[in-house]
This record gives C-alpha cells, structure tokens and sequence, in this order.
C-alpha cells in the first residue's frame, strides 16, 4: 500500500510526525521477529527503530521495500511465530478489518505486541474523511475511531496502553509544509524554495478531538489454566455386606 499523497508536503509531515511516535512506541519491544503489515511511506523509515533481530515488511502488492507478498487477511507466516506487529494504517485501507486482528493475533505469540497507527475518526481529518465522501485521506476505506479499536482488541484479550494523539494538522493537501505548524522541540528544516519546515506537537497522552492521528500499542495477555478435578460425590463406607452404621440404626 503506497499512497502518493504521502510524497506531498502533507503527506511529508505526517510521515516524520509518526516516526516520532513510532520510535518512542518501540523502544520497549524487544524479541526476534518484527513484521509490518502494508507498505507506508519511506520502506526504511519505520525499520530503523525496530529492536529486534529481524524486521520484515509484508504487503499485498510487490513494491520497493515489501520483502514478501501475502493478503492482510490471510497472511504466510506461521502460527505464534512473530513478536511484535506494525500497522501503518492497513486497517483503514482493508476490506475487513476484523480479519486483519485476527491474523495478527493468531501470529502473534504469547506476551507480543501490536503497534497500530490510525487516522481519528473524530478529529479534523476523520471529519474531512466524512465531508468528502471517504475520499480523504486518499484511499482509505473507513477510519477506525480509537475507542472502538481498543473494544476489539479487548474482546481478542490484550491489554491496551493509553493512545497516544498526535499531528495538530489541517486536513488539506499542501505542496509543502507550511512554516507556521506548530513544533513541539523548535526544530525545522528546509523545504522546496526555501519553505522553512516545522515539526508538529510530538505526543498527547490523552484523547486530543483535533488531532488527525493516534498510535496504539497491545500486548497480547497470556492466562494460566489450571486444571480443576470434578468433585466426586463419597461413596458409603461399607463393612462386609452392610452400610457402616449410623447413630440412627445403632440405637
């Protein structure tokens, strides 16, 4: 999944604002098998933050950074075999979703993450996506609100961290980025004319109603089964042929 949008200077300043995020989402995800599911962006641009032995990305579509092809929905890798997983959005560009979740969970193993980035449904951007007939941002099927996110991923037994709310941008496609975008570190840099470029608010730690996109991490919990015994009615002492006598029948 690549959306050309993304190479415009909307697309150019979201992309940086999610590398932030997904950076900070990283750093406390280790293990040996890391898969992003679709293709977004710069193919290096979220592998570089990985920390684990191996990163692969998977998409339906061959395409510059994709090591392999396989549907979202029914994905070639083995069952309990991946420790952590990337969304990059696939569950707004999917068919269905729910399937998406459930191919996750079934690769995940026990104790791995998910880290899912989405688009607010009720920010500026999910209002635009509305406004303009779901034809904003560019392909996107439907936006998956936060919440009911969260709701899925409780009924498939995760525990869901807080969402982290970000990128305080107007729901418009720009050539460039313009220099009055807010900057959470003043940090800048230079765009096609001399555009001088800022970065947007790095992290919201609580539900934003402005913010045009939200990050998500899951682990997914393991329960412990502990076999309970049947509890067995207790048979009647017997002595030779006869009952065990009671005070009843002794008397």
């Amino acid at each position: 999944m690549r959306s050309h949008w993304l190479e415009t200077g909307t697309g150019t300043a979201l992309l940086r604002e999610e590398s932030r995020q997904v950076a900070g989402a990283f750093e406390n995800i280790f293990g040996d098998q890391f898969l992003q599911i679709g293709a977004w962006g710069d193919p290096a641009l979220f592998r570089r933050y990985a920390r684990t032995r191996r990163y692969a990305v998977v998409a339906a579509r061959r395409g510059p950074g994709v090591d392999f092809v396989s549907a979202p929905e029914d994905l070639a890798v083995a069952t309990d075999s991946i420790d952590a997983v990337f969304l990059p959005h696939i569950l707004e560009y999917t068919e269905d979703p729910h399937a998406v979740l459930r191919e996750v969970d079934r690769i995940l193993r026990p104790d791995g993450h998910v880290v899912i980035a989405g688009f607010n449904a009720w920010g500026w951007w999910g209002v635009r996506h509305y406004l303009s007939g779901r034809r904003f941002p560019a392909g996107a099927r439907r936006l998956v609100s936060e919440y009911r996110l969260r709701d899925w991923l409780h009924l498939l037994d995760y525990f869901v961290e807080p969402a982290r709310f970000h990128h305080m941008a107007a729901p418009i496609y720009r050539t460039f980025v313009p220099a009055d975008a807010p900057a959470d570190d003043g940090a800048s840099r230079t765009g096609p004319g001399g555009q001088e470029w800022r970065d947007s608010p790095a992290r919201f730690r609580r539900w934003n109603p402005l913010a045009s996109c939200y990050l998500l991490v899951a682990r997914k919990e393991v329960f412990t089964v502990t076999p309970i015994r049947p509890a067995f009615r207790r048979r009647p002492q017997l002595v030779g042929s006869l009952v065990n006598p009671t005070t009843r029948n002794v008397a």
